[in-house]
């Protein structure tokens, strides 16, 4: 995906989650014996926790992704560059015959 579009998503879900956390902290002291706000607290940690693990993933899927592209172009550069001198040795063992 687009590292921008990624950022942009990602910073709007941090704006969005903090206005809910002030919202449910504040009513959390308003009343802070009712149950239900309780669940809604405890379920706002466990879905920030949620989404954080997978914008954590996605980081790592994508960074493992580039490393194993950065393997491979090295494999195809090592590769051209040993065929070239495997040509050349041809070359020069076709003098000596």
């Amino acid at each position: 995906m687009n590292k921008k579009i990624d950022n942009l998503k990602e910073a709007e879900y941090i704006g969005n989650y903090n206005l809910v956390g002030e919202v449910l902290v504040l009513l959390k002291k308003k009343y802070p014996k009712n149950k239900r706000l309780s669940e809604c607290t405890l379920a706002m940690v466990q879905i920030a926790g949620y989404v954080n693990n997978l914008i954590s993933d996605r980081f790592f899927y994508e960074k493992t992704i580039s490393e194993y592209r950065a393997d491979k172009l090295r494999a195809i550069e090592r590769a051209k560059k040993a065929e070239e001198k495997v040509k050349l040795l041809e070359e020069k063992l076709n003098i000596y015959e």
